[in-house]
């Protein structure tokens, strides 16, 4: 897989170049002359930025951060040639510039300088640029940049001056942008004043938009292209050291203006991704640097990667293997890079195109990793299923059950301690998800196919027939578990009733009282795999596994028919029986019409009641109302036997 370069700078892979500070830039003209200084000292005390329309207070700050640019002035020749192999007509070469120089991006002569500073942590790079062309030994330049971090705190500064339509800016002896108006040192205060004419004034900066310095170095203060990187860093080229380290812009509050000023600088990445070969690994392409969400996802990532023109590159350049800049090390052929990295740079742009997909994380706060914007799966980041990643690489397991105490269902008015317990219990679900291109789809089988449903798994429970209580669950997925028979008998026959879903974090249900228990799955809080270099990010993502249980309570004992009644004859009790003034209810098998008598002949009734038309049933006889009380007439399967008749009275 991908292998980043150690001898460069540590964010060598930002697509990014300092040769393309700004986009667009228009004017040159220099500021009002400023005002005598005086020798004032400038006392900050940590307040924001009150004076914006000269760089006095904003290098102050930046001193204050960073330390001291050491030398008073500095001549843009002494730095290293930044050199273009060019067509004849000059509008095409093999390393252009990633900046558009007024329709132009092959002019040659351009220097990239380092810098000295007072801080061993603190890195100044200046590029000294030409937008027309002309002679190396010209001290004429149209643009100088330069650019001020520190690689502990990430505190960054900003420092431009463009000639625009006037007169070309002096490369000879350029003033130290940071310089001190108190110093001891009058070459130092000399350079304050001239600073305060030669660059553009931080207000300016802020409020002309092709003039925001963090649209383009959006990832870090250092950006790369091949243009740049012919500069060795052990010599004048981009340092070291700044690898996913922390950014900031000092004075950022200024100059971002609560969001009408330039863009605060922000990153993106992606959950782990599934290459072409079917390995799961974490996003390639923010394996050595970050990814920024302005520029560097417009354009430098996709130029980086073959997937947008490089405007001015020449024909022999734009084939395989110059054609890619990224990754650094690339593989031996075109082909093995699609299988290796077609899946990751899809992933990517789809994050940079729309964040608040899931498998995607936007960081808010470069010099804070844990502030962090995830997306949830719908446009404004709200819940959704839409993806920018492959949901096989974040599954959960989903295992859906029915309470212990279950056995199998009842009817609603079913309570008899006799009845059989022979119907299975069942609750159903479904899972509809949403795969990479938007379509949905609702998954009502489970791996093996069968339907996927939940039953009482009591070693008395019957077999429901084949079906899946488990299955992997995607990001995005909604989970939708209907309600089982309400109505359920316990081992012992105790009656019992559903009152809802276990809800918990295994187990998520909106309201876990409702007969539906629903909820959308976010993908494992392992998606985003693990970086040894940023421990404390993580995904604040789904539990290892889902696990969602139908409950069931008590609600009454069932009920035991009388003995010597046919079961479900009488509701338990027969009042009409034991309840009315009958001698026990049975005389020898015969009903004794309620008539209390201790000597009744077995097969008359007594009271001169004459027994005709009597059913007899294996020697008793079968009652069609019970005295006493209306209760169900029972079947009546034998015969009637007829009684002789009276002789009549003479």
């Amino acid at each position: 897989m991908r292998t980043c370069r150690a001898a460069e700078s540590a964010v060598a892979g930002v697509l990014l170049v300092v040769s393309t500070l700004f986009l667009g830039c228009t004017g040159g003209e220099a500021d009002e002359p400023p005002e005598p200084l005086d020798g004032v000292v400038l006392a900050r005390q940590g307040q924001g930025l009150v004076d914006g329309s000269n760089i006095t207070e904003y290098a102050a700050s930046c001193r204050a951060e960073l330390g001291r640019l050491t030398d008073a002035t500095f001549n843009c020749r002494d730095g290293t040639l930044l050199h273009t192999t060019n067509t004849p007509d000059g509008m095409t070469c093999d390393k252009p510039v990633w900046l558009d120089l007024g329709g132009k991006y092959c002019v040659d002569n351009a220097r990239l300088l380092k810098l000295k500073t007072s801080n061993p942590n603190t890195e100044a790079r200046v590029i000294c640029r030409r937008y027309k062309a002309g002679l190396d030994t010209s001290e004429s330049f149209q643009d100088v940049a330069i650019v001020v971090a520190n690689k502990t705190s990430g505190a960054t500064c900003y420092f431009q001056a463009l000639s625009g339509s006037g007169a070309d800016l002096n490369g000879k002896n350029v003033p130290n942008p940071m310089a001190d108006p108190a110093s001891a040192d009058a070459a130092e205060r000399a350079a304050a004043t001239a600073a305060r004419a030669f660059y553009i004034s931080p207000q300016r900066l802020r409020d002309n938009s092709s003039l925001h310095c963090s649209k383009c170095h959006d990832s870090d203060p250092w950006m790369h292209s091949p243009y740049i990187d012919q500069v060795a860093a052990t010599v004048d080229g981009l340092p070291a050291g700044f690898k996913k380290g922390k950014y900031k812009l000092v004075e950022e509050a200024y100059l971002t203006n609560a969001g009408r000023g330039w863009p605060k600088p922000e990153t993106v990445t992606t959950a782990q991704v599934k290459d072409g070969d079917g390995n799961v690994g974490n996003q390639e392409c923010t394996t050595c640097h970050r990814i920024g969400t302005k520029n560097t996802c417009a354009d430098w990532f996709p130029r980086s990667v073959d997937k947008a023109a490089i405007p001015g590159r020449n024909a022999a350049n734009g084939v395989w293997p110059k054609s890619h800049w990224m990754p650094e090390v690339l593989p031996a052929t075109k082909a093995e890079f699609h299988t290796l990295y077609d899946n990751h740079i899809k992933a990517l742009e789809c994050c940079c195109t729309t964040p608040w997909k899931l498998g995607c994380t936007t960081f808010t706060d470069l010099t804070d990793l844990t502030k962090k914007r995830q997306g949830t799966g719908a446009v404004d980041f709200k819940p959704g299923a839409q993806k920018c990643v492959d949901g096989t690489t974040g599954v959960v397991a989903l295992g859906v059950s029915i309470a212990p105490i279950v056995v199998a269902a009842r009817g609603s008015g079913e309570n008899s301690c006799t009845s059989p317990l022979t119907a299975p219990l069942c609750a159903s679900f479904t899972i509809e998800r949403t795969d990479l291109e938007g379509t949905t789809t609702t998954l009502t089988e489970g791996p093996n196919g069968a339907p996927l449903m939940a039953c009482a798994s009591h070693p008395q429970s019957p077999y429901p027939g084949p079906h899946e209580s488990f299955l992997p669950l995607e990001p995005g997925d909604l989970v939708t578990l209907s309600t089982p028979q309400r109505y359920a008998f316990a081992d012992n026959h105790d009656l019992l009733e559903f009152v809802g879903w276990q809800v918990s974090e295994n187990c998520p249900c909106a309201n876990g009282g409702s007969t539906t228990c629903q909820f959308r799955t976010r993908g494992s809080r392992h998606w985003y795999g693990t970086d040894p270099e940023l421990p404390e990010v993580t995904y604040e993502g789904d539990p290892e596994g889902f696990h969602c249980q139908a409950l069931y309570q008590r609600t009454e004992v069932c009920r035991t028919p009388d003995a010597g009644v046919d079961a479900g004859t009488d509701a338990g009790v027969d009042a009409g029986y034991d309840g009315g003034p009958g001698d026990a209810g049975w005389d020898g098998g015969v009903l004794d019409a309620g008539i209390a008598d201790a000597s009744v002949d077995a097969g008359v009734a007594d009271a001169g009641i004459t027994d005709a038309g009597v059913k007899r049933c294996d020697g008793g006889v079968s009652v069609r109302v019970p005295v006493g009380e209306g209760g169900p007439t029972p079947v009546e399967d034998c015969e009637v036997t007829e009684q002789p008749e009276e002789p009549e009275e003479p």
